[in-house]
């Protein structure tokens, strides 16, 4: 095994962790959100899950969340920085930085756009972790 450069863990480990976060998410009476937010922390918009939340891949252990839809109406204008993985009671479980672009990229929520108009629509291409 070469000497690794960043954290390295077992499928199962990842597996197990993902299962138990993705159970977290899922905890709450209604489903989550994911709330986008600008570097200042201005809540910009906010994106129905599905419930459940999505999905753990049983081989590899990364999970992905499902966005239930877009935000057609957004909060505030601004940049999107980062955004919070909430369970349907609010309460934030992750932040992943934000990045925009039209596939998946672990650790990172990707977003239709990172320039957010108050009121206009906003969608999540993709929320991958691990």
């Amino acid at each position: 095994m070469t000497v690794p450069t960043v954290a390295t863990y077992s499928a199962a480990a990842l597996i197990a962790a993902h299962t138990t976060f993705k159970t977290l998410v899922d905890a709450a009476a209604t489903a989550g959100m994911v709330r986008i937010r600008s570097a200042a922390d201005v809540l910009l918009a906010e994106i129905p899950l599905t419930d459940p939340c999505g999905s753990v891949n049983g081989t590899t252990g990364q999970l992905t969340i499902t966005p239930a839809g877009a935000d057609d109406s957004a909060n505030a204008t601004g940049t999107a920085a980062y955004g919070e993985i909430c369970d349907g009671d609010g309460t934030v479980l992750l932040a992943l930085p934000a990045a925009v672009g039209g596939s998946a990229v672990a650790g990172y929520i990707v977003l239709n756009t990172l320039s957010i108009v108050a009121s206009g629509q906003v969608s999540a291409i993709s929320v991958t972790i691990g």
